[in-house]
């Protein structure tokens, strides 16, 4: 009688120790968890999909099962999207959420909540996410400005929460405008977070009239302005006491009226990335002036700056006001630019990108230009100015 080969021997994945295949678990959950403001969690909780990671991991084997239970990071990552759940799955969803959450043990956590309605406190699993707000450290929060009042139990009780992405659901310009004029004295829930680093605001005009934070603390800031709610003003204010910045994202949308616009100085900012705005959720269209990034950099001195990124679509007769802003900003502020990435299109002429390398070559040990600068007099002169460089086109 043929006997039954012992399959377990024989799999390649037996011969890999248990740190090993941690090692992989924890990447395997890494790939299946949603990220920051890339989260577009919509059908249902990724967290409570046992098809998904890390739960499937415990399925294969009784080895596995034992490593995935005895590994607490591997349940650290929560991904909740309260308008799917309804009352007749409330214990299932409960009894899933428990048991995740006590696996992870008294890990630090990374949680994202998504809603496009005003929840309610009753809600399945809600006093079970709450209770773990102490080891939030990261934290995407997609929700109405009208659903912020129920969450206000936690202010005060989020010690450790270092990353924070704020962004409001997909509704129209009309809505919006209603519910931020609804707000008395804004938003408190996050104003005793002391330990605050970064900060991703996603259509959310006027941040600093409507969420209280510890704005000196936040080191890392990026804002998306795909609302025309949001305009390189508003932005501008927005910075303004965020003096400890050492890296900044921003959209740009063009403003015409802008009075009263002090100059701001961010000393110990080193990484800078400027985009025009090209995509929007409401009706009314981008600015086509093609100066947004400019107008940006008209108001900045960065005198720590050592990478700078642009990305701007540009008419032909605004290039020479596009260059001049650049240089004008490395010079007021005597800054080191030892990166630089230009996304300028149409292309910017060679005159102007030889402009500008003359102002950064003692510097520069990288540049990431446009496609069509490759075999051009750009080249050769950058090779002649600035020898030590890395160039990607």
């Amino acid at each position: 009688m043929m006997q039954r080969p012992d399959t377990h021997k024989t799999c390649p994945a037996a011969l890999l120790n248990e740190d090993t295949l941690g090692d992989i678990f924890e990447a395997c959950v890494a790939l299946d968890s949603p990220r920051g403001l890339d989260s577009t969690s919509t059908q249902t909780s990724a967290t409570l999909d046992t098809r998904r990671t890390p739960w499937v991991l415990g399925q294969v084997c009784r080895n596995w099962r034992r490593i995935v239970l005895s590994s607490p990071l591997l349940w650290t990552s929560i991904d909740i999207q309260f308008d799917h759940h309804d009352n007749n799955a409330a214990r299932r969803v409960s009894f899933l959420l428990d048991l995740y959450l006590s696996r992870s043990a008294s890990c630090l956590l990374s949680v994202n909540i998504h809603s496009s309605i005003c929840f309610q406190e009753n809600t399945p699993f809600f006093r079970s996410l709450l209770s773990t707000s102490s080891r939030w450290y990261t934290l995407l929060i997609d929700i109405p400005i009208s659903a912020y009042e129920i969450l206000s139990p936690l202010t005060g009780f989020l010690d450790s929460l270092a990353v924070l992405h704020i962004r409001l659901p997909h509704r129209n310009k009309s809505q919006a405008v209603k519910d931020f004029a609804n707000l008395k004295d804004g938003i408190r829930l996050f104003r005793f977070c002391n330990n605050l680093e970064r900060l991703s605001l996603q259509n959310i005009p006027f941040p600093r009239d409507i969420f209280h934070l510890p704005w000196a603390k936040i080191q890392d800031l990026m804002v998306d302005t795909s609302s025309s709610l949001v305009s390189n003003s508003t932005t501008l204010r927005a910075l303004h006491g965020l003096r400890n910045l050492t890296s900044c994202s921003l959209e740009c949308r063009f403003v015409t009226n802008h009075r009263n616009l002090q100059h701001l100085t961010l000393p110990f900012l080193q990484s800078m990335t400027l985009l025009s705005a090209e995509h929007q959720y409401d009706a009314e269209p981008v600015d086509d002036s093609g100066m947004e990034v400019a107008q940006m950099l008209s108001w900045l001195t960065l005198p720590a700056l050592k990478h700078l990124r642009l990305r701007q679509k540009f008419k032909a007769e605004l290039e020479d006001s596009l260059v001049l802003e650049v240089i004008q900003l490395i010079r007021r502020s005597r800054c080191e630019i030892k990166a630089l990435q230009l996304h300028l299109y149409p292309s910017i002429s060679e005159e102007g990108i030889i402009s500008i390398l003359k102002e950064v070559a003692a510097s520069l040990e990288g540049l990431c230009l446009h496609p069509g600068h490759r075999n051009s007099r750009v080249m050769s002169e950058l090779r002649w100015r600035v020898p030590q460089s890395e160039i990607l086109v």
